[in-house]
């Protein structure tokens, strides 16, 4: 049988099989996608702003910056793709995409079992987290355990809320709990810090850096990283379609560098993962 003869008949059966053919298509991550997707143009990223090094912008400016915006723009691209973002406040995220108005989440959202009943998460970035205050501080909160009594500001909605509450609970008295208060942004929460209604934040570990780097000996970590946790970009648990392309694009870019190359341009290559995980989070 000649070559083109062969070629030819290869694409009749692969039509002809229906979901195997699409399988053998799978080499290419933009062959997993559903038609819907595929006929919009566009991936549409939910984030909640603003948590510098992973997604901000400057100020004055619309323009999305970080290595969370970086990453969807290239993984978008590699599904044939234009990355479009809408931001919202962090307690609307899982609505956004299982009402289907998003198509994913990725804004430094932990995987976390409690929220796998919802929604699935391929996890692509390690972190940890730690309690920071502004360097006037420091002469008087060294450690976690100085924290007892004081107030703490932490992000509306996240993990770091029951994070604190727990740790508050072993390390504390009874009567001297952490006051924890749940105010949207960092910038709202370093500003309660200098206003002196709140002595101390939670952050991820990739956010301190961050902010260390950006206002050197403005601020300092209290105690060491805990709950080292994954981020993942989250779907609706009906999307396995989507899911399953995104996650074989993540793994091109790994294969060919260009994962630890968006990492590195943000200094956060201690972050990357040893392989892309569904739902590897069980706690």
């Amino acid at each position: 049988m000649s070559t083109m003869r062969r070629l030819a008949s290869i694409a009749l059966l692969s039509l002809a099989m229906g979901g195997v053919g699409q399988a053998v298509a799978g080499d290419s991550p933009a062959a997993l996608l559903p038609d819907a997707v595929r006929s919009a143009g566009k991936l549409n990223v939910t984030v909640s702003l603003a948590y510098p090094p992973m997604e901000f912008n400057d100020a004055g400016s619309t323009e999305l910056k970080g290595f969370d915006i970086d990453l969807a723009k290239a993984i978008a691209e590699r599904l044939g793709l234009k990355a479009d973002f809408q931001n919202v406040e962090f307690p609307q995220l899982i609505p956004q995409v299982v009402t289907g108005r998003s198509d994913l989440i990725m804004t430094a959202f932990s995987d976390k079992v409690e929220r796998q009943t919802q929604l699935d998460f391929i996890d692509y970035f390690k972190t940890g987290n730690v309690f920071y205050s502004t360097a006037d501080h420091q002469a008087s909160i060294k450690a976690e355990a100085d924290l007892c009594g004081q107030t703490i500001a932490v992000a509306t909605g996240t993990s770091w809320v029951t994070w604190a509450e727990d740790l508050s609970k072993t390390t504390c008295g009874a009567d001297k709990q952490m006051n924890v208060i749940q105010i949207p942004t960092q910038a709202e929460h370093i500003m309660q810090i200098r206003q002196g209604r709140a002595q101390a934040s939670i952050i991820g570990l990739e956010g301190l850096l961050d902010l260390m780097k950006q206002q050197p000996n403005q601020y300092y970590q209290i105690g060491a990283p805990g709950d080292i946790n994954y981020y993942g970009i989250a779907l609706a648990k009906q999307n396995s379609q989507l899911r399953d392309a995104v996650l074989a694009a993540l793994k091109t870019m790994k294969a060919d560098g260009s994962y630890l190359e968006i990492l590195n341009r943000y200094g956060l290559k201690d972050a990357a993962v040893e392989e892309f995980t569904v739902n590897g989070a069980k706690k």
